[in-house]
């Protein structure tokens, strides 16, 4: 199992993402090309250097270096992101393991140097927003294909490289989002770039990916820029010192390395 959106990011949604399954050669379903994307191959094991960028327009950019590590277990994905800086944010680590059925949640694990304890984030929670960003905790995970209703659309190219154009529709009527448009690309299933729309349809965020290539054979996105076009508030998230399959220890994936941190 490898399930990177932006997206999910992260993978990805984070989410970052490769793969060249084959498609036929009939017009695919949306679900089908989703279903591509969610199981593209990505690296047995990830790791790399993650620098966030949030700005507002008014004042000087904050910005947050994270390290990343991921970990595909077969029927499920395992991640772990430690904030190294900048002091406001230091020691902070978040947890997520996201599974290969379909109808399961992710879990997710907070953990808070501030109030030394790990937080479980679950139900509604996880429609907040990731330690102040523009991505909330969803995005920054892997969504289950389960949770939508996917709709071929139509096709056009993001960056020259041609993609489906997909829509996704919550099946649940409390989800944030109204509806997504996700631009899936034909070469890599990578996600080029999604457009967010809120429950009175009116287009709340837009996810753009770039610096798309290959690394050591693996389709790679180097940046993801959020931007919430309601509150002109934006998140930038550039990868950098990026391996693939170097041997990552179980024990790295646990809440006791949360509370401890990466030695």
């Amino acid at each position: 199992m490898n399930r990177k959106n932006c997206f999910a990011v992260f993978t990805a949604v984070f989410l970052l993402f490769a793969g060249t399954a084959g498609i036929s050669a009939q017009t695919p379903s949306g679900y089908d090309i989703m279903k591509l994307a969610d199981d593209r191959y990505a690296g047995d094991t990830a790791q790399y250097r993650l620098t966030m960028t949030l700005s507002s327009g008014r004042g000087a950019p904050r910005v947050r270096e994270v390290a990343y590590y991921f970990k595909d277990y077969g029927d499920t994905d395992k991640a772990l992101m430690y904030f190294n800086s900048p002091r406001d944010v230091a020691g902070t680590g978040y947890l997520s393991f996201s599974y290969d059925d379909e109808a399961a949640d992710e879990d997710n694990w907070l953990y808070l140097p501030a109030m030394k304890r790990v937080r479980r984030i679950t139900g509604s929670g996880k429609n907040d927003s990731f330690m102040g960003t523009d991505f909330t905790y969803e995005d920054m995970g892997s969504r289950s294909l389960g949770k939508d209703n996917f709709t071929l659309r139509g096709e056009e190219a993001v960056d020259g490289a041609p993609c489906w154009v997909v829509e996704a529709r919550p099946k649940d009527s409390k989800d944030p989002y109204g509806r997504r448009i996700i631009r899936v690309r034909k070469d890599s299933y990578i996600f080029a770039a999604v457009d967010f729309y809120d429950r009175q349809d009116r287009l709340l965020k837009t996810l753009r990916v770039s610096g798309i290539r290959q690394i050591d054979g693996i389709w790679t996105a180097q940046k993801m820029e959020m931007t919430n076009v309601q509150d002109k508030h934006s998140t930038t998230i550039e990868m950098s010192d990026i391996r693939f399959n170097l041997p990552l220890e179980d024990s790295l994936f646990t809440v006791t390395t949360l509370e401890r941190g990466v030695r």
